[in-house]
Parts: C-alpha cells; structure tokens; sequence
C-alpha cells in the first residue's frame, strides 16, 4: 500500500499548468479515449462556449505535492452541483483518472477522500461499470443509480469467420442477401478504413458529414430544423464548434470505417482507438436510407469485422450506448456504465 502524505483536495481551473503534464501521466494504453486530455479538451472548449455560467475544474487529489487522482467536473454557477465534464452527448464513458501504479484499494481510498471533501449534490453519469467511483459510493449519500447498456463486439485474432459462423442462421442469411443483391443489382461497394496510417480526407470526410446531417435532419421534426437557416446554423455549429465532430475529425487516434458505391457514402461509423490499439469506440454510426434494400449496416459491420481481426493489435469494435438490435444480431455484448445521483453532505 502506498502510504499518502497528507492528502488535500484541490479545484483547478483546465488551464492550470498542472493539469496536462499531470493527466497525460495518468493515461496508460487501455484508457478509455474518452477520458484522453485531448479528447476531453474540445468538450472543455465547447461546454466553455455553449454552456458559459458552468464553471469548469479539474478536481485533484494530491499526496504531498502530487496529484495522484483528477476528476474533470462542470458545476453550478450557484455552487449547488457538481456533473461531469465528460456527461454531453457524444462523449461514451465518464470516470476519474488515478497515478497508474496504484492499486484498487488505493484508487478507492482516494475517491473516498474526494467524496467525503465535496459536500454538494453530484450527478456522476457515463461512469465506466469498474470505476473505484462506484465500489467507494457514500451509500448515505446515493439518491439513485441506473444502469445504462452498452455492447462490445469481441473479434477473434485472424478469424473472424468464427464470430461470423457463430451469429444466428437468420442474421447469416441476411448478411449473404446483402451481398447477393448488391452484386445482382451491380451496386459496386469498396470498404475503407482512415486511422493514423490512412488519415481521412477533406473530401471524405465532408461526404461522411453530409449523411451525418441527412441523418440528423431526418431525425429531428422541428420546422427550425428543416429551414435553409435552421440547416444553415445546425451545419455551422457541428462543423464549426461541436466538440466529438471536432474531435473525430482531427484528433491522431480517430478511427473512421466507410462503405462507399462510387464517391457516394452508403455507411459509416466514426470512432477513437486506445493507445494501444487493442479497441475502437464507436460513437457515430449511420447508412444512407436510400440504400436500405441492400442493409448496408450489416455489411459495415462484418466488413469490420474482418478488417479489425487482420490487424495485428486491434481486438474490439465497441458499439457504444444503445440496445439497439442490430449491435446483438452482430454478435455484441453487453457491459454497462452507471449513472450516479449523490445527495448534499450532512456535516
């Protein structure tokens, strides 16, 4: 066990100069990319901007004069709560940061420590379903907990015809008719990969934003929405400020699966990879709905898949937040995040 001097806990604004060198010391290979310092910066810089009165820290928790724990919050103006930085959408998970050599039990001890030293009402959502966060929980506190379902697709090394072979013959058989009428009809497709090696381009990704808006604009009914000047300012805002378009976009660890026919985009996800490359999540995922006859989300899919069991390092495509059928007819499993309700401290 490591002995703590003195621990204390501090709020410190983003830009103070402890704060990066800190963080990035506390990211290890398997860090959930949401947690990155340089992820999380562009929801900093877009929550400053869309949401001005939430003041913005980094809670540190420091033995002696080193930070050993940070958790990124957005408070009250009022000073009544406390969120998390990272509860916006489009960000996947949620959870604290600790000096990697330390154990469970010491990562526990230093969030009970940040608990007991914040008397006001936390909401803690996203929060990842192994977090120290939840197995130290004040329990006199906890006004409520839910869980919320996310799913993994696992991929064997070299063999994705055994995770294939292993999915329903119904879901097998529409996978085969995909192909089948695409070749028929002569809708030729190509799947492509962007990642660090193959970086997106300007045009392609524009293409990929424009079935991304299609999608948004169907989704949404408001007549504000479906004007030239609702599309106009919705199209500003995610181009210009939007914090995961942002990233997605520009950050080196983005990782973006494309089904084209032609230059014209049928399908698409948009995720960030781990350090180590071991996994993908996957935020954003959409098809064009003029190519539904031919289900191109299947074939998105398995044509992952079978490009993420090639690779020499990458074993998991995670789908994200959402039961949503297709992610479990592709073989995916289910893991959680819980989102935590704390009441004001009785001192």
């Amino acid at each position: 066990m490591t002995d703590f001097q003195h621990l204390r806990l501090l709020f410190l604004k983003w830009t103070d100069p402890r704060v990066e060198p800190a963080w990035k010391a506390m990211e290890t290979g398997v860090t959930n990319p949401f947690l990155h310092y340089d992820y999380l910066r562009y929801t900093f810089r877009f929550t400053r901007r869309s949401k001005p009165l939430y003041r913005i820290r980094v809670a540190c928790v420091l033995s002696g004069e080193e930070i050993v724990m940070l958790l990124p919050l957005k408070g009250s103006a009022d000073h009544r709560y406390w969120k998390m930085l990272g509860d916006i959408q489009g960000c996947d998970r949620t959870d604290a940061l600790w000096k990697p050599s330390l154990s469970a039990a010491e990562r526990e001890e230093l969030a009970r420590f940040l608990y007991s030293k914040i008397p006001q009402r936390m909401s803690l959502h996203r929060i990842q379903c192994d977090s120290p966060l939840l197995s130290a929980l004040p329990q006199e506190r906890l006004v409520k907990q839910e869980r919320k379902t996310y799913v993994r697709i696992s991929v064997p090394e070299r063999d994705p015809d055994t995770l294939l072979k292993s999915l329903s013959s119904s879901v097998r058989q529409n996978i085969r008719t995909a192909y089948n009428r695409m070749r028929r009809d002569g809708v030729d497709y190509r799947f492509e990969v962007f990642d660090a090696t193959h970086p997106v381009t300007d045009e392609a990704w524009g293409k990929i934003m424009d079935l991304y808006f299609d999608r948004i604009f169907t989704k949404y009914k408001s007549e504000k929405v479906h004007s030239w000047l609702g599309r106009w300012k919705m199209r500003r805002l995610y181009y210009r400020t939007k914090h995961d378009t942002l990233s997605l976009h520009y950050l080196p660890n983005s990782w973006h699966a494309v089904l084209w026919n032609g230059d014209r985009v049928m399908a698409f996800m948009n995720g960030l990879t781990t350090r180590d490359g071991t996994s993908v999540s996957v935020p954003r995922l959409a098809i064009d709905a003029a190519y539904s006859f031919y289900s191109p989300g299947y074939v998105l899919i398995t044509d992952a898949i079978r490009h993420i069991a090639a690779d020499p390092t990458m074993r998991e495509l995670d789908l994200s937040r959402g039961d949503e059928k297709y992610k479990f007819d592709m073989g995916g499993q289910v893991y959680t995040t819980s989102d935590i309700d704390l009441s004001k401290s009785i001192r």
